[in-house]
């Protein structure tokens, strides 16, 4: 009552009484400092109805949970304190895919705009001497779009495996527009292991001075896509063998 009425309960002389004994009292106004404010007043005869609608019974309480059960559940309070949030499929095909734990947590932070991009680095106000793409010559900031989709380098790459970049506004349409052009039920899997091959490219050249080649990315992703086939579901383990073979 006190969060439904805060005016009125301003005005209350005893902040702690019980809705029974509030009740009982004549003449209600008598629970109230004196005079009420034109909005506490309003929300008294609200309260006074309420209370006269309230029948009594002589029965005990029966405390239940939010979820209608006597019973106490984790997991159920757990969603209740959580609440619900709708995430797009993408991060379900994430975590339900054969990659190794290290490109799953790298594709999830791809997918949350948390990779040390440059452009995330500037944006946390770190000094660097440059902030441009280094897999390209564009003189291009680096920012997450343009390294796993619009620099030349990236664009390359994803050619090598059939899939072109249309334009979007929403990221995950990419997503969805290469899962429809890869057309596997792998797609997961591959979509990953090409974005942690263009990011390797990129540390090989910030960290190591390697200059940034197509065909040695392509060749990293092979090696890579040979490694998960020891993890990929059996059902699909024969078409990714064909698939992997089939690449140029």
């Amino acid at each position: 009552m006190s969060q439904k009425f805060p005016e009125l309960f301003s005005f209350a002389r005893d902040k702690h009484i019980v809705l029974a004994v509030a009740r009982a009292q004549t003449p209600f106004h008598n629970l109230f400092h004196l005079p009420l404010s034109q909005q506490a007043h309003s929300q008294m005869l609200l309260l006074q109805n309420m209370l006269n609608e309230v029948g009594r019974s002589e029965d005990h309480d029966k405390w239940k949970y939010i979820w209608n059960s006597k019973v106490f559940s984790v997991k159920k309070t757990y969603k209740q304190l959580s609440g619900n949030q709708r995430v797009h499929p993408a991060f379900r095909w994430l975590w339900a895919s054969a990659c190794q734990c290290k490109h799953k947590v790298f594709f999830w932070l791809l997918m949350k705009d948390r990779i040390s991009t440059r452009e995330l680095l500037k944006r946390k106000n770190m000094a660097l001497q440059d902030f441009t793409c280094v897999l390209c010559s564009n003189n291009t900031e680096e920012s997450l779009l343009h390294l796993f989709l619009e620099c030349p380098f990236a664009a390359q790459c994803w050619g090598a495996i059939n899939i072109q970049i249309a334009q979007y506004s929403d990221p995950f349409e990419f997503l969805l527009s290469f899962r429809n052009q890869l057309g596997v039920p792998f797609f997961m899997e591959i979509i990953i292991l090409m974005a942690w091959s263009i990011w390797k490219s990129r540390n090989d050249q910030i960290f190591r001075q390697l200059q940034p080649s197509f065909h040695g990315a392509k060749q990293f992703f092979k090696e890579e896509f040979q490694l998960l086939l020891l993890r990929i579901w059996k059902d699909y383990l024969h078409l990714a063998e064909q698939w992997i073979a089939n690449l140029a």
